[in-house]
């Protein structure tokens, strides 16, 4: 039913991409590229008319026509022991063209899926720049871009561990990617990092892994820290989110992202199925 997709042949699928309006989707992009964790496959390499990004640790992508109950079957067949070999304990589903519930469940029948509420916005350079936000962090705290020897000096591995949910080496990592590391003292406590990037755009993946540390502005200042360098690199920041990560959406709100936008997305349990 469905075919993998080798790197040498998404070129073959730019009409396509352009047609469902994610041409320039920095997750969807990177996958298809190579450049980080994922697969896709495709219907028909000469006539796509469905096209399936499964974007490790992120979310499967659903774009274009979605036909019969062979698909369910194909999924469960295909994607889920991928899914659990990466240890994912939930799978976060997008479609393009947007589905609503009822259409969903009447695709997945057999897999218990849910409707959720993510949140997308533009960046403004305008919007960043005016807002000249300083974040004076408390003391003892700091924020370094990620290299070399930060990565080397990280022993419980918790930076290196964030970059191999997403990218296929570190090295190609540091040579591509761009990341932001948070120390509390001398221990790493948080990481901002390009989880995904394609032609320039890069999705933001943004976590401070210590609850006791949180609250204290520390994603805020990594954040920014990250929008400067793409900005200096003439890169665009990306920031997706769901609807209930109010702290989220507040740091976007606060750093330049615009035309802030709701729409519905899909998830279960894998242990539910």
């Amino acid at each position: 039913m469905m075919e993998l997709v080798k790197v040498q042949e998404a070129n073959g699928l730019s009409a396509f991409l352009e047609k469902h309006k994610v041409s320039r989707h920095p997750i969807i992009g990177g996958v298809l590229s190579g450049l980080q964790i994922g697969m896709a496959y495709v219907d028909n390499h000469v006539n796509a008319k469905l096209l399936v990004v499964y974007a490790v640790h992120e979310m499967i992508y659903l774009i274009g026509e979605i036909g019969g109950h062979d698909f369910e079957k194909w999924f469960q067949a295909e994607l889920l022991p991928m899914a659990r070999a990466f240890s994912e304990e939930d799978i976060n589903i997008e479609t393009y063209p947007r589905k609503d519930e009822a259409e969903m469940k009447n695709i997945f029948q057999r897999i218990p899926i849910k409707q959720g509420t993510r949140v997308a916005f533009d960046f403004s350079k305008e919007e960043y720049v005016s807002s000249n936000k300083k974040f004076n962090l408390p003391k003892e705290y700091k924020v370094a871009f990620i290299d070399r020897d930060i990565l080397l000096k990280d022993h419980d591995d918790l930076l290196t561990d964030e970059i191999l949910k997403f990218w296929h080496s570190t090295d190609l990592f540091l040579e591509s990617g761009l990341g932001v590391a948070a120390y509390y003292k001398d221990k790493v406590i948080g990481a901002c990092v390009s989880v995904y990037q394609h032609n320039g755009i890069k999705e933001i993946g943004i976590n401070t892994y210590d609850t006791a540390h949180r609250g204290k502005g520390i994603a805020s200042a990594m954040a920014n820290l990250f929008i400067e360098e793409c900005l200096k690199r003439g890169d665009t920041p990306n920031w997706t989110t769901e609807l209930f990560r109010k702290d989220s959406i507040a740091i976007a709100r606060k750093l330049g992202f615009v035309n802030e936008r709701n729409y519905h997305s899909y998830y279960f349990l894998l242990e539910e199925v």
